[in-house]
């Protein structure tokens, strides 16, 4: 991954996009709720401070929203857009700038539990009102995504993250669950990029419930993580790697088959073959009934097809693992367009960062492991903040939640 510079821009006076944009995070996050978050996590102030922590929760967030201008541009922008109390007025007026050194003790004091507090808040209130693309077949349907962003060399963050082969930078890693409708987070893990996209998953697969379905790209799939979607009962849309070991138990009528994904962390040996499958799940197959979960294995439905793409001459070949074993409730034909919508989505907070932060690849500010925490959960509270101004900009004009993306969105917020 390229390492890419920060452009800061200096002197400029924020315009109406920019206070625009803060007006975005207001209405995401009114000033109770981020209160509701700091004394959530106790991090209330203890005395009066001309950086209480509510003001510094919304300028780490729109540190995140300007993220090519400096400490101090970021701190007038603020103000420009937004009014917290009446104490907030005056220091406008009088011109106040803190130092950066002021903004960075104000920072640490709040810490980054707030941030993570505020963003789980914000998620839990978005699943209320489902987006119209939100559902297939009466699921829900959510994807599972991971990235990885530098983080400035110093030695408490490569303590905290670890550093990379090529370049010696730390990264910080995270995993999403993203609704497919909206394209809001409804789960995200942040920690160090070499605890690896699989055990981040573990962690999310109990936010799953009945009704939901999560499809994932190559990386994801191993008995650990299905096992955790049936038992939160869920469905899972994985795909697999071409060389998998998916025995054929059973051809179907529709082209794909009956396979198993067994459990190989007991001895490096799968179990038998025999151990699962049989009747009960050709009963489900047929639809007539639940596919079984008891034993080492876990049934499913296994479907190959091919992608023509224009950019290169051979036809691209893909393998899909579903837990979703009756043919007739869910045709095997409607199975690509769950992976393209996953294709679509990417990474979400990937998408994020591309428009928001020059690309990828982009150095985060923070030199410190907790302040590094603040600066990406504010990042996804700004992600979220968006993606509710999107949704509602979608359901008032009655658009396609998929034609809208970050190329304009974000536009204003960062010119």
């Amino acid at each position: 991954m390229r390492r890419v510079r920060r452009r800061v821009r200096t002197g400029k006076e924020p315009g109406l996009p920019d206070r625009v944009a803060i007006g975005v995070l207001v209405a995401a996050y009114p000033p109770d709720l981020v209160d509701a978050a700091i004394d959530a996590c106790e991090a209330r102030e203890l005395r009066r401070r001309a950086l209480p922590a509510q003001l510094v929760a919304y300028y780490t967030m729109a540190m995140t929203l300007c993220f090519d201008l400096g400490y101090g541009e970021v701190w007038n922008t603020l103000l420009a857009g937004l009014s917290l109390s009446p104490a907030s007025q005056p220091r406008q007026d009088a011109r106040m700038r803190p130092s950066a050194a002021a903004i960075s003790k104000a920072r640490a004091r709040l810490g980054w539990r707030p941030l993570a507090e505020l963003l789980s808040m914000a998620m839990a209130q978005n699943g209320r009102e489902p987006a119209p693309r939100a559902y297939w077949r009466n699921l829900r349907k959510l994807t599972i995504s991971g990235l990885a962003m530098k983080v400035p060399a110093s030695r408490a963050n490569g303590a905290a993250f670890g550093s990379e082969r090529e370049g010696g930078l730390p990264q910080v890693g995270m995993v999403a669950l993203t609704e497919t409708g909206s394209r809001a987070l409804a789960g995200v893990h942040v920690g160090p990029a070499g605890e690896g996209e699989q055990a981040m998953a573990r962690r999310l697969w109990p936010l799953l419930r009945p009704g939901d379905v999560v499809v994932a790209d190559r990386g994801f799939l191993s008995y650990a993580n299905l096992d955790a979607v049936v038992r939160a009962g869920a469905h899972a849309i994985f795909r697999a790697d071409d060389d998998e070991d998916l025995p054929v138990l059973e051809p179907l009528p529709d082209g794909s088959h009956l396979s198993r994904i067994t459990d190989t962390s007991h001895d490096g040996e799968a179990a038998p073959t025999t151990v699962y499958g049989g009747e009960a799940a050709r009963a489900a197959a047929r639809g007539e009934g639940a596919a079984p979960t008891t034993g080492q294995g876990i049934p499913v439905r296994v479907i190959d097809y091919h992608v023509t793409r224009k950019d290169t001459p051979a036809d691209e070949h893909v393998r899909l693992v579903t837990t979703l074993l009756d043919r007739e409730a869910y045709p095997l034909e409607e199975f690509p367009a769950r992976l393209a919508e996953r294709c679509e989505l990417a990474s979400a907070i990937g998408e994020l960062e591309a428009r928001l932060h020059d690309g990828p690849g982009v150095l985060l500010r923070s030199k410190s492991p907790d302040m590094v925490r603040q600066e990406v959960y504010a990042l996804l509270c700004v992600y979220q903040a968006v993606r509710h101004l999107v949704t509602a900009s979608a359901e008032n004009e009655a658009m396609d939640m998929g034609r809208i993306t970050f190329t304009r969105t974000p536009a204003p917020a960062a010119s």
